[in-house]
This record gives structure tokens, C-alpha cells and sequence, in this order.
């Protein structure tokens, strides 16, 4: 997608902050492709790829006589994963820039991606944030052969998100985060409406789990919270709806989380895999 779609922007500092993100959730992805069936020799797309850490991971997976193809929008993001691809020579790694935050025409689709020919593709933190995710979903569901799988990992409902037992700054900040994306075209629930998409283009449900986490403030998926906070509100600043008064009360909250047994509990991710059924 464009860096102008991508709401969290393309600066090094998200950059880096994708990268650890990548770390942290490197397992769940691994056993969610596990689960699909990807593996050497197939030919994979990864759609919203940003820097490509997960890109690298699939082009390890499909060996030399596999392909991966990227898809992003984001120019730093492409030369990023493309230098990093060329230092590991991971020749069967690919990029595309095209904006999967628009609606591609069917002429454009067939000449970039092509159709029916894809065994996989893979898609994390995408779907929510295009403004036309019928589009994406259709696009998916068209590049990939009969028995292909699409992997999805998608927020079911956002504002799961929370610090207990005193969380009342993050409470705020997650609505104005979802209010955020709402006014920038994203949809921060998206998963809860995959399903009927999916279905429209002929797409089978195979399997769907919670990825969902509870941890103390020293867990590695709190710790990706804490990392978030550390960085989004300054975004939200800049777009005028996070005060110094809400900043200062979401420190608090982190300041106790620091100093008193917590828990931190994520957004409602969920894994979907859909497969395109056999002609």
C-alpha cells in the first residue's frame, strides 16, 4: 500500500519498530504457515509486505525453486527488503510496488500478479487499514490456484486492547486510535467482516483461532504494546487529536504498570486460513 494508506507512516523509527514487532509475533507466523502448507517450491505472495520481514522468512521457506512475490507501495520499504534480500541472495524473492489500498482493475491485476497461478499468499495489519477491503480480498482470492491458501492475521475487535488494573490513559488512547483509522478509511475490527468477503468470492474457511494474549509487563507481547506506545501517540499529536494532558495520563499508566503486577492484554487478533476450492 501507499505510505499515504498506511496510516502508521514509513519513517525509520516505524521501520525499526516493524522489525521487533516481526520478532516477537515470528512464531505465530511460522506455525500459521505451518498450518497452510507453505512450503518448498511453492510459489507465495506476501501482500502489504512494508520493510518484508515476514517476505524473508517465506523466501528461506520456498528455497530456490520457489518464488515470493512482494507487494508493497512504499519505496523505502521495497529498497529495504530488496537490499536485504540481495545481502542473503534470496533470488527467488521478488518485489511489486503497487497500492493494494486501491481498487485494481482486472486488466491490471492479470498483467502485475497474473491469476490462478499463486499456491499462496500471506497477509498481516493490511486489510485494516485499506479503505477498499472487498478489493484486497477479491485480488487474494483471484491470484491463487484451485486448493491455494490464503493466511490472515487481522484485528477482530481492536479495543481489546487494555492494562489492567490501571489503564485508564490507554483506555483513551485506544479510542482515539480507533477513531483515528476510522477517519483515515481503515477499519480496526475487519476481521469480523472477512468472512462474508471471503465467501463472495468462493473462498472456503479451513481454519480460524484467537491469537490474543495476556501478559505481564514483562512479556514479550507486552512488551510490543509498551513499544506501540512509545511512538504512535506522537503521530496522533501531530494529527491534533492527543493532548499533552492525555499523554501525560497514559505515562502514568505505564509508570505504575512499571512498578505493580499488571496484566496487558492485546487487541483480538485472530488467524484465518481460507482456501480457493477446486474447479
Amino acid at each position: 500500500m501507499s505510505s499515504d494508506t498506511y496510516v502508521l507512516g514509513t519513517a525509520e523509527i516505524e521501520l525499526q519498530r516493524l522489525g521487533r514487532q516481526h520478532a516477537i509475533w515470528r512464531d505465530d507466523t511460522l506455525a500459521a504457515w505451518d498450518r497452510a502448507g507453505f512450503r518448498k517450491g511453492q510459489r507465495l505472495l506476501d501482500l502489504g509486505c512494508g520493510p518484508g520481514f515476514a517476505a524473508l522468512d517465506l523466501a528461506e521457506r520456498v528455497g530456490a525453486e520457489g518464488t515470493v512475490l512482494a507487494i508493497d507501495n512504499a519505496p523505502p520499504y521495497l529498497q529495504h527488503l530488496e537490499q536485504q534480500a540481495g545481502a542473503r541472495k534470496l533470488t527467488q524473492l521478488r518485489t511489486l510496488a503497487l497500492d493494494l489500498g486501491q481498487k485494481q482493475c482486472a486488466e491490471t491485476i492479470e498483467a502485475t500478479i497474473g491469476s490462478a497461478g499463486w499456491d499462496g499468499a500471506w497477509c498481516r495489519w493490511l486489510a485494516m487499514f485499506v479503505p477498499d477491503p472487498e478489493a484486497l480480498v477479491a485480488l487474494a482470492a483471484q491470484a491463487l490456484r484451485p486448493g491455494g491458501r490464503l493466511v490472515l492475521h487481522e484485528y477482530v475487535q481492536w479495543d481489546t486492547f487494555a492494562l489492567h488494573p490501571q489503564g485508564e490513559g490507554l483506555s483513551r488512547f485506544v479510542q482515539y486510535c480507533i477513531r483515528h483509522w476510522q477517519a483515515n478509511g481503515g477499519d480496526p475490527h475487519i476481521a469480523r467482516r472477512l468472512p462474508k468477503l471471503l465467501e463472495a468470492q468462493g473462498m472456503q474457511l479451513v481454519s480460524a483461532r484467537s491469537l490474543m494474549a495476556c501478559e505481564p509487563t514483562a512479556g514479550p507481547k507486552a512488551r510490543w504494546l509498551q513499544d506501540f506506545l512509545s511512538s504512535y501517540p506522537q503521530q496522533l499529536a501531530a494529527a491534533g487529536v492527543w493532548s499533552q494532558a492525555d499523554q501525560q495520563a497514559l505515562e502514568a499508566d505505564l509508570e505504575h504498570a512499571q512498578h505493580h503486577p499488571s496484566l496487558w492484554v492485546t487487541p483480538a487478533l485472530v488467524e484465518q486460513i481460507w482456501e480457493r476450492p477446486a474447479a
